[in-house]
């Protein structure tokens, strides 16, 4: 009965964790260009440049 009970709370606790990850990265791509870190005219990293 305790081993079912941890499986329990740790599946509720894991879905907590992994919902509020998810709606985070949601919220966060999904964000006005002000907030948002994401610029696809002005990219950060220029992949295949050495310096």
């Amino acid at each position: 009965m305790q081993a079912f009970l941890i499986t329990c709370v740790s599946l509720l606790v894991g879905g907590g964790l992994a919902g509020a990850t998810i709606v985070g990265v949601v919220n966060n791509q999904t964000a006005a260009p002000s907030q948002s870190p994401g610029d696809s005219t002005n990219p950060s990293l220029v992949y295949g440049q050495t310096e």
